[in-house]
């Protein structure tokens, strides 16, 4: 639509339309990052999506569920709460939050291995699948591919159960996944037939990985070489590169989810 200039006689609406004018209503978002198989990368792609949050001045909390030492955590600790996803108080804190929400927060839980089926049947009991349905918010589950068959059986088990939420299979190749089988399977066609989303995060050159690991930044930090605490850092300029570049490629994959 092809906006009409402002008349210089007419810089103010009417008093009745301005009373009557209503905020728009902005849903909360809750983004589960997990897989049934551990070691696939779901920390680092929740790490991810929150410099991506960051980075698009998002509100945003995160929940590590990783309990009791946690791994999100170390590296995003001023947003980062620890919660037990098994236990009534931690699954009060999180999904009342995200139902509470007024201001559109978006809520990232990174799901410890071992509890996607478990979280799936909660969240069918507690009909939260069933108010995201409605409307009440939205839910993104980013689902991490890993290389074996179990994981791409997992996918074909738990297809149908995300049919009230967006579900995005992220591939992940710096986990050392060979995802050959993956790429030529049935449940992979079938998941794309059925307009599910697919995204690539590239692998970071393993070196700078080991580095940010070691120091305990944020990749934000990282790149612009500061400290967990805001000072100044000494980390390679070469390393940040490498950082730079793969945040670029991550983030424009990230993009495509459209949060």
């Amino acid at each position: 639509m092809t906006a009409h200039p402002r008349s210089n006689q007419s810089t103010r609406a009417p008093a009745a339309v301005v009373a009557s004018a209503v905020a728009p209503v902005v849903k909360p978002t809750l983004l589960i990052v997990g897989a049934q198989k551990g070691g696939v990368g779901k920390t680092t792609v929740a790490r991810l999506l929150l410099h991506w949050l960051e980075e698009n001045r998002r509100a945003h909390v995160a929940f590590d569920t990783e309990t009791p030492l946690g791994s999100l955590i170390r590296f995003h600790e001023d947003k980062t709460e620890l919660a037990d996803i098994g236990d009534v108080p931690a699954q009060m804190r999180i999904f009342d939050a995200v139902a509470n929400d007024k201001g559109g927060t978006t809520y990232v839980v990174d799901l410890r291995a071992g509890h996607l089926y478990a979280v799936l049947d909660l969240l069918t009991d507690l009909r939260i699948l069933h108010d995201a349905k409605d409307g009440a918010f939205d839910i993104v589950f980013l689902h991490i591919m890993g290389g074996s068959t179990e994981s791409i059986r997992e996918v074909s088990e738990t297809l149908d159960r995300f049919s009230c939420a967006k579900h995005v299979i992220v591939t992940n190749p710096g986990n050392g996944a060979d995802l050959s089988d993956w790429a030529a399977s049935e449940v992979r066609a079938n998941f794309e037939r059925d307009g599910g989303l697919e995204i690539n995060i590239p692998a970071l050159n393993k070196q700078t990985y080991l580095e940010i690991d070691r120091t305990g930044p944020s990749f934000s930090q990282f790149v612009n070489n500061k400290l967990k605490n805001g000072a100044e850092a000494n980390y390679s300029y070469v390393l940040r590169g490498y950082a730079r570049n793969w945040l670029y490629k991550s983030m424009t994959e990230i993009d495509r989810i459209s949060l």
